[in-house]
């Protein structure tokens, strides 16, 4: 369970990691915009400040009497300009320090903004815009003048300008606060979903913890056990894909043991029997006649033997790949009558009639020798199976882009219980009948690996006590590819 605390670790970290970034890009976006929206309102007010003042009736005749009541916190100072020297008319004694060209600016027109830091007061904001009075005001400076002057211009006549000042303190405490709250929240979110991340990431690893348990006792003895699949994502469709995966793998070794068991049954019987009849052979002296009897006996079970080895030594093969398999192409129907031809005698001592019909010409693309075998264990079958007087069919024909042999008998049929398995290893569906006419039951198993090798299949339709018909479909050769296809047939 190493791998799985790692993981968890390096999901947390990874979650946190992320998360930490997310929460400082967001953090400094918030004060940013906050920041910025803070400056614009303050800003904002102070141009509505700035208009109020301009358009207040007689607003100066109060700050040149003393008369004019600043709001709380509010800096208020009227420049106007005499000899070229700039003066300023304020109801506070402080010193504004402005900038001396931008207030000039302003009073020619031109709009403007400036910090600056106020004894007494502190950094203050300033809106600095130009002024005209509606109507003449003369008199001189008042007595809290920033600069004593000379006496008051016409304001009607000359330019002059105004500037609305305010601390910027409350703001600043406002962001201040912000940053502070963004220090304590940070952390303890970071702590809250590091601890969720925890949760989340064991809840989410828990079935691949239950996976890799399951996966850790099963065992090539033990196959039976199953993932227990309880969510319909990602990890129960891996849970159900590894179920698959494990039933396939006990069926393969189920057939393995059998085919081991089967195989290992076929070969002791025809030992036993070489070992019996040679013990006989030996116990004491015999005629030519008896010892000839006995080698007949005894050869005649190791040519079985022989052939059950030859029969696995092919399907063992064939399941590995290893050998390599020429492809030619093959006329059906001429193979099929060199196989009748075989057959022929067999059918005649056994008094089962042989009829074919191969007027159907098909050409397929396949190995001439393995496709005998295919139609040669099929006719011997049936010959072997149907009783005296019986008949036995040979057809070829095509089914769309494939070639159909049917090989068809009237024996004794098969019982519909054991179609399911007759191409199995092995499978014998009269184990003592098959034994003492030859077969091992590996006869229809090549059969169907033959048809899969040559990209086709297999069919059965039996009927108990009625007969059999075995259908072949191989895929038909292709035009194209029988203009390529060299004229000769396999080897």
């Amino acid at each position: 369970m190493d791998f799985i605390h790692t993981i968890k670790f390096k999901f947390t970290v990874w979650y946190l990691l992320i998360l930490t970034l997310l929460l400082a890009g967001l953090s400094v976006g918030v004060y940013a915009y906050l920041s910025r929206t803070l400056q614009e309102s303050f800003d904002q007010t102070l141009i509505v400040r700035t208009e109020q003042l301009k358009n207040m009736r007689d607003v100066f005749e109060s700050m040149s009497q003393g008369r004019f009541e600043e709001r709380l916190g509010e800096v208020v100072v009227l420049y106007y300009e005499r000899d070229g020297e700039m003066y300023a008319i304020s109801r506070r004694d402080v010193k504004i320090p402005l900038d001396n060209a931008l207030v000039q600016d302003a009073a020619k027109g031109e709009n403007g903004f400036q910090t600056v830091m106020v004894d007494g007061v502190g950094e203050m904001r300033f809106h600095i815009v130009p002024f005209r009075s509606a109507r003449p005001l003369r008199g001189p400076p008042s007595p809290g003048a920033s600069r004593p002057g000379p006496p008051m211009p016409d304001f009607g006549s000359q330019s002059a300008a105004l500037a609305v000042g305010r601390p910027v303190a409350d703001a600043e405490q406002a962001l201040d606060g912000l940053v502070r709250t963004l220090i304590i929240a940070v952390p303890l979110t970071l702590l809250v979903a590091g601890a969720g991340g925890m949760f989340l990431a064991d809840r989410a690893l828990k079935p691949v913890g239950q996976i890799a348990n399951t996966a850790r006792r099963i065992q090539e003895t033990d196959l039976s056990r199953r993932i227990t699949v309880s969510t319909r994502d990602e990890l129960g469709r891996l849970g159900s894909t590894l179920n698959d995966m494990i039933e396939r793998l006990e069926k393969a070794f189920k057939r393995q043991r059998e085919f081991t068991g089967d195989a290992s049954h076929e070969l002791r019987t025809p030992l036993s029997l070489i070992q019996a009849e040679a013990t006989l052979a030996l116990q004491r002296a015999r005629s030519p006649e008896e010892y000839q009897k006995s080698l007949e006996s005894i050869a005649e079970e190791a040519e079985h033997m022989s052939r059950i080895i030859e029969q696995l030594l092919f399907l063992a093969r064939a399941d590995s790949g290893s050998e390599r398999i020429a492809f030619d192409e093959i006329n059906v129907a001429d193979l099929l009558r060199e196989v009748g031809a075989d057959m022929e005698a067999l059918s005649r001592d056994k008094g089962v009639a042989l009829a074919m019909r191969l007027d159907v010409p098909a050409v397929v693309r396949g190995n001439e020798g393995l496709l005998r075998r295919l139609f040669l264990n099929l006719v011997d079958n049936a010959v072997r199976y149907t009783p005296e007087g019986g008949k036995v069919s040979i057809a070829s024909d095509t089914a769309g882009d494939e070639a159909l042999v049917s090989v068809s008998d009237t024996g004794i049929g098969i019982p519909p219980e054991h179609l399911p398995h007759i191409f199995e290893r092995f499978y014998r569906v009269d184990k003592a009948r098959s034994r003492s006419d030859g077969g091992s039951g590996l006869g229809l198993a090549i059969c169907k690996q033959v048809v899969d090798l040559h990209g086709g299949r297999i069919e059965v339709d039996s009927k108990e006590g009625q007969g059999s018909t075995f259908k072949v479909f191989v895929p038909l050769l292709r035009k194209a590819d029988m203009a390529q296809s060299s004229p000769s047939r396999g080897s």
